[in-house]
């Protein structure tokens, strides 16, 4: 509707169309829905990055524990042993046994591939470090390059039974981010602790 001035000429009057509320409307709620995705995205994002910095701190965490432990026992047999226990040497710690009827739901001996992505003949192993639970894979190797030992050379073997260790060397895989980084820990029984640096975290300290 337009009024007249009195010279032929009219201007709008006060007011929106209904069409015009409607686009004004629906251009709103698009801006509201962009900033919210937006919003969201920045907060899980930022939760990952989160979660992936406590958990590549627990695994520093467990391999500078581990990596205190003596390789073994100076005698065996040993009695006991197991993941996490108090004084114990690396060999009680992370493989003490490779006897499948004495597995348990966070310490496994795995005598053939599962899918789990552990390889038959490891020791699997999980601890909650500083709120996170870290998965161990230990392996026994022939040597600090040598094979990996497999289920044929560990049968039965139980640090409870056993003379010795069956092999001088360990590999220990540990992580606790499924898509996060690892850190791979090899321990001789006359070697220095091998450990790679690992560059700190931001806000780490």
């Amino acid at each position: 509707m337009r009024v007249s001035d009195g010279g032929g000429s009219g201007w709008p009057c006060g007011g929106f169309s209904l069409l015009e509320v409607v686009i004004a409307a629906a251009l709103l709620f698009m801006t509201v829905t962009a900033v919210s995705a937006a919003v969201v995205g920045v907060s899980r994002a930022g939760a990952r990055l989160r979660d992936s910095m406590d958990a590549d701190r627990a695994v520093r965490s467990e391999a500078e524990r581990l990596r205190t432990l003596p390789y073994c026992a100076t005698s065996y047999p040993q009695p006991g042993g197991g993941y996490g226990a108090d004084g114990a040497d690396l060999v009680a710690a992370v493989f003490p046994r490779a006897v499948v009827a004495q597995n348990a739901p966070s310490a496994q001996y795995v005598a053939a591939a599962d899918g789990s992505g552990a390889p038959a003949g490891s020791f699997v192993t999980l601890v909650t470090r500083d709120g996170m639970v870290v998965r161990c894979v230990a392996r026994f190797l022939e040597g600090p390059d040598g094979l990996q030992l497999g289920p044929e050379q560990l049968a039965g073997w139980d640090l409870a039974l056993a003379d010795a260790p069956p092999a001088p060397t360990l590999s220990v895989t540990l992580s606790a981010d499924p898509g996060g980084r690892s850190i791979r820990l090899v321990r001789s029984a006359l070697s220095v602790p091998s450990l790679p640096p690992v560059p700190s975290l931001p806000g780490s300290g």
